[in-house]
């Protein structure tokens, strides 16, 4: 594939006559707003983030090639592939600094994993790749069923993420890199999300507490699985632990599946539970303030009869 798109790409630059002079305004820009509403009606989108080039020189390195790429892509995918740039952080999928290469497809966005091979056939079949790879997002129904992890992993190996898609700062901002892991392990090695918010079974399963919970990555290799508890969540560290790190860490056990209807049950008691405790604390809260505003007000009572008593003793 990456011969063909370099062919293309070759050929298109020979019938343009070369590489022609840089145009800053031949990609459009685009708004944080706008940009939401195309990742919400799922559509294809390269976006380039960059910042001022006094503070960035990366990033006016970087802008012709990315220029040069949005005219292939354009031409390649006949118009369904947008390109655009924007000159702000977009934390919410993890963008912090400049430069930054994303690609969405539909709600999923992939992070360019390789800065000093930034040319556009290389970025061209990174996007390629990025549009046959599926991120799978698991439930309490499909996750043993695709997975098969107690019975031996006969589905492969998978790296899976547990977020809680609840709290906006553990499922979003880690997409990018687990996306572009997932593209570069495609046809090797399985990569799938869980969002826990939503899935007691898997929750208790691996002992993941709904509400005090973020982010957990656990690869499953055959019958043993790994804790990935490092704080460098780059494609380029999942990758370096999946297809070697991992062997270093301890083995845990994989625990079994849980009955369905049993853990939803036990979930709705604990979370009866934590109902009826918050209630009793606040009773007890509002119980104990009753308490000290009735001695309060008795002692103001007995303070204000020994002030008349004093006063009808002088006179």
């Amino acid at each position: 594939m990456k011969f063909i798109i370099c062919f293309i790409v070759t050929f298109l630059s020979v019938f343009n006559g070369g590489t022609s002079e840089f145009d800053p305004n031949a990609v459009s820009h685009t708004t944080k707003a706008e940009l939401l509403s195309m990742i919400e009606e799922e559509k294809e989108v390269l976006v380039y983030f960059y910042t001022n080039f006094e503070d960035c020189l990366q990033c006016k390195e970087k802008m012709p090639q990315f220029h040069e790429t949005a005219v292939y892509l354009e031409k390649l995918e006949e118009g369904k592939v947008k390109s655009y740039k924007l000159a702000i952080k977009f934390p919410e999928y993890g963008v912090n600094s400049f430069p930054q290469l994303i690609f969405f497809h539909g709600k999923i966005p992939f992070r360019y994993d390789k800065p000093d091979e930034f040319t556009p056939d290389n970025i061209l079949d990174w996007v390629e790749e990025a549009k046959q790879t599926p991120l799978p997002e698991l439930s309490d129904e499909t996750f043993e069923h695709l997975t098969q992890a107690s019975t031996g992993a006969t589905t492969g190996d998978w790296l899976i993420m547990f977020a809680n898609g609840q709290r906006p700062e553990c499922m979003k901002p880690n997409l990018p890199d687990l996306a572009t892991t997932a593209a570069r392990l495609r046809r090797r090695k399985n990569v799938a999300i869980v969002n826990t918010s939503v899935c007691p079974v898997i929750g208790k399963r691996f002992e993941i507490h709904p509400q005090n919970h973020c982010v957990k990555l656990l690869f499953f290799h055959r019958t043993e699985m790994y804790h990935y508890d490092k704080t460098d969540r780059s494609s380029a560290a999942l990758l370096k632990y999946v297809l070697q790190d991992y062997s270093k860490d301890e083995v845990l056990k994989i625990p079994p599946p849980l009955d369905h209807k049993n853990a939803e049950l036990e979930s709705m008691i604990a979370a009866l539970k934590a109902h009826f405790l918050e209630h009793a604390n606040m009773s007890q809260l509002t119980f104990f303030s009753g308490v000290g505003f009735g001695l309060l007000g008795v002692f103001a009572a007995l303070l204000f009869i020994l002030r008349r008593y004093r006063k009808k003793k002088l006179l």
